[in-house]
């Protein structure tokens, strides 16, 4: 049973307990701690735990005051106004990306996100994204997510100039449309809905993207966070900016610390050496039981235990070094096996059409399969529709090219005519195509 009582404070307390100072009683509200946070008043009361008695130290929280009615109107509509002020400095802020683009990559999809204009989903060129912003392929389609229908079209054209005539006061403190500004608890951002998308398959309806506006305290450029297909052809982009954060109104919450109750043991004074002994004995025993504890703990790097020798074979060296799992490519059970070229290129083939000479047969792996490579049979089915496409009547195949040290490719193969293969000499009676670097 926990009981509570009173503290009555004496001069000669300190001595009867542990306290390494004396108990003060009084205001400290105006004092503050070294971590810049303020104190608070503190009551201190005695919790009894049989068969040991505790002095603690509870801050003094005050209750938020009670506001009668008028006072919550005030308030609603002082909020209100900050909120209308916030969302105009915001926007305000925001002017500065004017003609500016940012690109987010995700996997085969790349975007660019043209502010005051559109966002566009592509597939890059695989040797740009060495070199700089993403390129768009021109053999593969572009989505547009979502377009600004803003009738003074002020802003700049994928990084081109301003029109002449345009003033900058024009555009300073004029939200763009369908935008808002959205509270989530204490953290405030701004939302743009951008429509009039490329129509989707699907849904029959055009495509449209919600692009949300983060203040990003410890960036120092604006990036994409990323984006996401919420539902069909319905998408959502968060854009971190540092930009908003001079505005206190987007700057994200202060993380609340929890008040802290603290309790030490009261101990009579003639108990006092018997009880320093002990603690000392109990912390020289918790470090040595640490200790042991440290050393028995094997070291693991890499999924490999140091010095357990688990992985490389438990006898005398010389013994062959064992045998690891290949890579994702080089794939043994597939009902297609893979073959390597005389250049150290594995190659797989994951689809492949007959012909006309053959009803047009063809053969593509289960989605099981191309799971385990990787592939997303979407994709696959979006490519082997273009090479059916270029290949006509003739037959095609697909294969996944990896060759060691470079990304994985998806290379499209048409089969030549014989009267090409008996003119040309260097194609060899077929023809390439890559679809893809990057897997």
């Amino acid at each position: 049973m926990i009981c509570w009582h009173t503290l009555s404070y004496e001069a000669q307390f300190s001595s009867q307990t542990d306290l390494t100072s004396n108990i003060q009683d009084g205001s400290v509200t105006d004092e503050v701690d070294g971590e810049g946070d303020q104190k608070v008043d503190e009551t201190y009361e005695i919790m009894t735990m049989p068969p040991h008695r505790y002095l603690c130290a509870i801050p003094i929280i005050e209750p938020p005051p009670v506001l009668n009615e008028t006072a919550t109107e005030l308030a609603k509509a002082e909020e209100a106004r900050e909120l209308a002020r916030a969302s105009a400095h915001g926007w305000d802020l925001l002017n500065g990306l004017d003609g500016t683009c940012l690109y987010y990559v995700s996997g085969w999809w790349s975007y660019s996100f043209c502010y005051g204009h559109d966002v566009v989903q592509f597939h890059a060129l695989p040797g740009s994204l060495k070199s700089g912003p993403p390129v768009r392929d021109p053999q593969t389609m572009e989505y547009v997510l979502g377009r600004v229908q803003d009738p003074r079209s002020n802003s700049r054209r994928r990084g081109g100039q301003s029109e002449s005539g345009q003033g900058e006061q024009e555009r300073t403190g004029a939200a763009p449309p369908n935008t808002e500004l959205q509270v989530k608890g204490d953290q405030r951002y701004l939302v743009q809905r951008l429509e009039a998308g490329t129509v989707c398959d699907l849904t029959g309806r055009e495509r449209t993207v919600e692009v949300q506006y983060h203040c990003s305290p410890g960036s120092t450029q604006d990036r994409i966070g990323w984006i996401k297909e919420v539902t069909t052809c319905a998408y959502l982009m968060v854009v971190h900016t540092p930009r908003l954060c001079t505005d206190v109104a987007f700057l994200p919450p202060k993380e609340t610390k929890a008040n802290i109750i603290s309790c030490r043991a009261i101990v009579p004074e003639s108990e006092q050496a018997e009880w320093h002994a002990r603690k000392t004995l109990e912390a020289e025993a918790a470090m040595v039981g640490q200790t042991k504890s440290v050393a028995k703990t094997p070291v693991t790097i890499g999924g490999v235990v140091v010095g357990g020798r688990q992985i490389l074979g438990n006898g005398e060296d010389g013994k062959p070094p064992a045998q690891l799992a290949p890579p994702r490519g080089f794939s043994s059970g597939l009902k297609t096996s893979g073959k390597t070229e005389p250049k150290g290129e594995t190659v797989e083939v994951v689809a492949q059409g007959r012909g006309k000479d053959q009803n047009s047969k063809v053969d593509v792996l289960t989605d099981e399969e191309l799971e385990q490579l990787g592939i997303s049979p979407e994709v696959l089915e979006q490519l082997q529709k273009q090479l059916q496409e270029l290949a006509g009547e003739r037959g095609w195949k697909l294969e996944v090219v990896e060759v060691p040290g470079d990304p994985r490719e998806i290379r499209g193969v048409v089969e030549g005519d014989e009267e090409e293969e008996a003119d040309g000499e260097e194609g060899e009676g077929s023809e390439e195509k890559f679809f893809n670097e990057e897997l």
